[in-house]
């Protein structure tokens, strides 16, 4: 298939894709975007399409990848955002600065692990999955899986010093 012809197919399909990724994201902006960014990776990876499947089913695999890593990365993040959850606070009270806990202190935290320690938690907080970090570190699929669990438990320590 050419490109003009591929790109012809991916605008035709782009109303059913939309309904699709409203499905997905039950939100119309995010549907949108969800809709743009799988243009974009089929148009990049037009190469890898094989014109003896369904475009559209193509498409639509591509779209739920999308969306289930940008949840994934989502979750990733809130739960960071969990760990390092400033204490409850009598609402009457303000809260002072010593209790903060800012990105600064999270990045300073970060910077006390070693560079490789914080390549490989950077790419779990990007929402890469284990395997995927395993593969780009050349590291045994456990051993990402324990450094990232003590890299997660040496910031908690930190986090409680700082807050």
């Amino acid at each position: 298939m050419i490109q003009e012809e591929f790109e012809q197919h991916v605008v035709k399909l782009q109303g059913a894709l939309l309904g699709f990724a409203r499905s997905l994201t039950h939100n119309d902006d995010e549907a949108k975007d969800l809709w743009q960014e799988t243009a974009l990776k089929a148009l990049a990876n037009k190469e890898m399409y094989r014109d003896s499947g369904n475009i559209k089913s193509w498409l639509c695999t591509i779209m739920f990848n999308l969306f289930l890593n940008c949840r994934r990365l989502s979750s990733r993040q809130q739960a960071l955002i969990e760990d390092y959850k400033v204490p409850e606070i009598e609402s009457s009270r303000e809260i002072d600065s010593e209790f903060a806990f800012s990105a600064t202190d999270l990045k300073r935290v970060m910077n006390l692990l070693p560079v490789e320690s914080r390549t490989l938690f950077s790419l779990y907080l990007k929402g890469y999955r284990y395997e995927e970090i395993a593969e780009r570190m050349k590291m045994p699929l456990g051993t990402v899986k324990v450094r990232i669990f003590r890299i997660k438990r040496k910031l908690r320590a930190h986090s409680k010093q700082i807050v």
